[in-house]
């Protein structure tokens, strides 16, 4: 007999071995199965401590080996709307200290600091998109699209942090930056545009008013001149007389300036650094972490139950 016959027969009642597909699915089961049961294990294993400590410790060598620290150069301002309602002593004291700007000039102050026009003029004069975006700044933390304006722009915004009180017109200015002079002339060049740009913005509104006093005045000469009776004519002179008062107000009011800022504290010039809070932000994220994890065992306890009922 051959060596190439010599394989065993099939005895009767033995089944065949299993080939092809039926096999590929059981040996899926039986990886599916193993999948499980390790999974099974490291839930066990995965504990509420296990979970918060591991967070804890990534976050601390985090904010104490990645995190830079910043300086925090801070001015408060006041934003002061001149106001020609005032009577008795109110009026003195009005025209003296002024009253508190309203909102829209509150909220006119804090967009343009925010805006694309302002970064612009403070990138021409110390680099920010450059300085943001420097390899040696914190690879979890820097500007990674510098060419990308929008991009830029949100990085601006997180490192000038801006807090209005528009109830009394107080507006406190934080820039942060990596070097403390840097912060400090950050900051006045900040207050000095502010404040440019409140100037700008009293010129407009008084030659805006200039423009309808004398455009009224016009029509009341016009008006005087094209009467046609006595009726008409006195109607037409009273016109002119309330215009030429207005045009007088109007000029008296374009050589006072009606919305200014006032310094209440100057830009300071930092002497350590105070951001990040490395604590207090680790026990926040720890916190948070605790929290998440709670609400999802809870979650996860309730599906589990609802599978066995």
């Amino acid at each position: 007999m051959s060596n190439y016959d010599t394989a065993a027969p099939v005895q009767a009642g033995q089944p065949e071995p299993k080939r092809g597909l039926a096999g590929a699915v059981d040996i899926g089961k039986a990886i599916g199965s193993s999948l499980t049961q390790t999974a099974k294990r490291l839930s066990l294993r995965i504990s509420f401590w296990s979970v918060v400590g591991t967070v804890a410790l990534a976050s601390s060598i985090y904010y104490f080996v990645f995190a830079e620290s910043l300086y925090d150069s801070q001015a408060i301002i006041s934003i002061q709307n001149k106001s020609s309602t005032s009577s008795g002593v109110s009026s003195i004291l009005g025209s003296a200290l002024g009253t508190g700007g309203s909102a829209s000039q509150m909220t006119e102050v804090y967009e343009y600091i925010y805006s694309m026009e302002m970064l612009r003029k403070l990138d021409k004069v110390y680099g920010l998109r450059t300085l943001y975006s420097s390899s040696d700044r914190n690879p979890l933390w820097r500007l990674w699209w510098p060419t990308v304006d929008e991009d830029f722009l949100w990085f601006y915004q997180y490192m000038v942090q801006i807090n209005s009180q528009t109830d009394v017109g107080i507006m406190t200015i934080d820039v942060l930056d990596y070097d403390r002079q840097r912060a400090n002339k950050i900051n006045k060049a900040i207050v000095a545009e502010a404040e440019k740009f409140i100037n700008q913005m009293n010129m407009t509104m008084q030659a805006q008013t200039m423009r309808f006093a004398r455009a009224e005045l016009e029509n009341a000469v016009k008006a005087v001149r094209t009467a046609k009776n006595p009726q008409e004519q006195a109607v037409a002179e009273m016109r002119l007389t309330a215009a030429q008062q207005a045009l007088a107000a109007a000029e008296g009011a374009a050589n006072q300036q009606s919305v200014f800022i006032v310094p209440i504290s100057a830009p300071s010039l930092p002497t350590e650094t105070t951001k990040p809070e490395r604590l207090f932000d680790i026990l926040t994220v720890t916190f948070l972490t605790a929290l998440v994890y709670a609400v999802g065992f809870l979650m996860w306890s309730n599906v589990r139950d609802h599978r066995k009922a």
